[in-house]
């Protein structure tokens, strides 16, 4: 059976009221329980939600704090890590959770398991050429391109350049922000570029750009854009 948590007379603010509680943002958030001297609380923050820059918001909280919420799971555990859409759980998490386990978790909420999005970042899939979101990013203003899911940046307009292959195509990374590692799928041997800290698939490296550099190719699916004049707002 479901508990309604405290049902909410008014919302005073998105992130509390006066008295201490917190009551639903709307739309989907993600809400951490956690309790004083929790030490899977204290590796969970410290590997996943103080590094985490997301556009999906994410509090923590002792239990006794929400107001308002709907809630199915039992909160007998900290960490609990809740997903939730307008107040409502949706999936839920009990312990501890590493960051490829949160992040394909955050995929499977924000994208949904089934889009195209979510194989590309988990199942390493491939963008279709010419794709809807690569005509979107092909010529944006200034700015960078972010992780659709950590929201760390991963590249820079500076170094993007019309390779005509029908995918993103960029000189380089932003520095520390990716990993490569060899790729032996489908019987060829190339170089996978993913994120460092949310794991997804991002494309592969090509050793084909003008003048011999590097071509990264990339997924436009995985990936938001930010114009460099919002990046500190």
């Amino acid at each position: 059976m479901k508990i309604l948590l405290l049902g909410i007379a008014m919302i005073v603010s998105l992130f509390g009221n006066e008295d201490g509680m917190i009551v639903p943002s709307g739309g989907k958030e993600i809400v951490v329980i956690d309790a004083p001297n929790c030490p899977y609380c204290a590796k969970f923050k410290e590997d996943v939600s103080s590094s985490y820059n997301g556009d999906i918001l994410l509090r923590t909280v002792n239990k006794d704090q929400l107001k308002g919420f709907e809630i199915e799971t039992k909160l007998d555990a900290t960490p609990t890590i809740l997903f939730i859409q307008d107040g409502k759980e949706v999936k839920s998490h009990k312990g501890y959770m590493s960051p490829k386990e949160f992040y394909k978790a955050l995929g499977a909420f924000k994208l949904g398991s089934d889009s195209e999005a979510f194989r590309v970042a988990f199942n390493q899939g491939t963008d279709n050429r010419f794709c809807k979101e690569y005509e979107i990013f092909k010529n944006t203003p200034d700015g960078v391109f972010v992780d659709k899911l950590s929201g760390d940046v991963l590249f820079d307009t500076k170094d993007r350049f019309d390779s005509g292959s029908g995918w993103l195509s960029f000189y380089k990374a932003v520095d520390g922000a990716t990993i490569q590692r060899e790729d032996r799928s489908y019987g060829m041997v190339r170089t996978e570029v993913v994120a460092k800290k949310s794991g997804i698939h991002l494309g592969h490296v090509f050793n084909d750009a003008p003048n011999g550099r590097q071509r990264f190719c990339i997924n436009a699916t995985v990936l938001d854009f930010i114009p460099r004049d919002k990046l500190n707002q």
